[in-house]
């Protein structure tokens, strides 16, 4: 990924952080997470909160301070829609939905980020 392009969207405010996150996962059908013996996570209203990015270099930019020793790891679209994100809320848990280095992602609720990839891919059928 260009340099230019990499500081250009990371420095979108969350709300359109989420927006590309979105069009970005419905067109390339994965999602990005960190692992290291385990998935990152962190912690957004008193809860976990399970980090996910559009793309392997943005997830690459975050793996630093307590994920420094993770790795981008690809999820497929459909088991992101089907097992993570209904598991995440039988478990209680939020997705930040591409945080950045310098801020926080946007918290979404499994069931809403559910539904807006779901709205978004219906686009690409």
């Amino acid at each position: 990924m260009h340099p230019e392009k990499l500081k250009q969207v990371m420095g979108l405010p969350s709300a359109e952080r989420h927006a590309y996150f979105v069009r970005k996962v419905a067109d390339t059908q994965e999602v990005w997470g960190l692992h290291h013996d385990g998935w990152a996570t962190a912690q957004a209203h008193g809860q976990v909160a399970i980090p996910f990015w559009p793309e392997a270099a943005f997830a690459q930019a975050c793996a630093g301070g307590e994920w420094e020793h993770f790795q981008p790891r690809a999820i497929a679209l459909g088991d992101f829609l089907t097992r993570w994100l209904p598991g995440m809320a039988g478990n209680l848990q939020l997705a930040s939905v591409f945080p950045v280095p310098q801020g926080a992602g946007a918290i979404a609720v499994p069931g809403d980020l559910l539904r807006d990839l779901q709205h978004e891919s219906e686009q690409y059928e």
